[in-house]
């Protein structure tokens, strides 16, 4: 990896410490003497994009632009690969009936989203992310796909250092720790502890809301670690602003109701 590439990513794991290691305070809004609410965005994700509040499609190329003009923190979507080895861009496993990873990209095209958007593909929302110029993170959550593939094309844009990598899969998070991103990768599967995640390089925890409240410890225990702390879907604005006063990233499905 380039000093370059390792003092970008070193910058983005600062940022995230800055949300999820304490020093973010949900409630006060302040660090010291400074206020710092009007100066970073909310620790929020923006699950699939925006999409809920003018019915955009999820996962679609109008939802993911929508969600880069918004003041939050990231927006998380989904990534699969085709039967060609093209990387779309849709949360599950088949598109309008048809499973992605045995059906080429052209042939997926013949059907289309609601809005008449075809499957997009993970390099049309990174141009548009250059485009628009946003601060805004992109999640990328790995589904089935070349681990390899995806991180040439985004390092081919020269926005790594604007990602975050999530999925459910160890064996992903494994390659992502190989490519020396451990520390930009979280884990989704919530059947490892704080500590062995640490253990096994990977730099953040991204559990369900509800393994954390089985599991109360798991936020302290992964902030004592350095490890930068999430958790999806959460909707209920008890619940989520609850985890914003833990120092806890928030992915939902509307992150307009906590900016109000």
């Amino acid at each position: 990896m380039s000093v370059l590439r390792t003092e970008m990513l070193l910058r983005r794991l600062f940022l995230l410490l800055l949300f999820c290691g304490g020093i973010w305070d949900a409630n006060a809004t302040s660090f010291g003497n400074q206020n710092v609410w009007s100066e970073k965005p909310l620790p929020l994700v923006a699950h699939r994009g925006c999409w809920s509040g003018d019915s955009l499609p999820q996962n679609s190329l109008a939802a993911f632009r929508k969600a880069l003009q918004q003041d939050i923190y990231g927006t998380e979507f989904d990534v699969h690969q085709t039967a060609d080895g093209k990387l779309v861009v849709n949360h599950d496993a088949t598109f309008n009936g048809l499973a992605i990873a045995q059906t080429t990209y052209a042939d997926l095209c013949r059907t289309t989203l609601p809005n008449g958007e075809t499957i997009p593909l993970l390099e049309q929302f990174v141009r548009a992310y250059c485009e628009m110029h946003s601060s805004v993170l992109m999640v990328v959550e790995l589904k089935t796909c070349s681990v390899d593939a995806v991180v040439r094309l985004i390092e081919q844009y020269n926005v790594l250092p604007h990602c975050l990598f999530i999925s459910f899969s160890r064996q992903y998070c494994l390659e992502l720790v190989d490519k020396g991103l451990g520390p930009v990768t979280a884990y989704l599967n919530a059947d490892l502890t704080p500590q062995q995640l640490k253990d096994a390089g990977i730099g953040g925890i991204n559990y369900h809301f509800s393994h954390y409240q089985s599991h109360p410890i798991w936020i302290p225990e992964a902030h004592a670690l350095g490890l930068w702390t999430g958790t999806w879907t959460v909707n209920d604005p008890a619940v989520k602003q609850s985890f914003l006063a833990d120092s806890v990233i928030v992915t939902t499905d509307n992150v307009f109701t906590s900016q109000e």
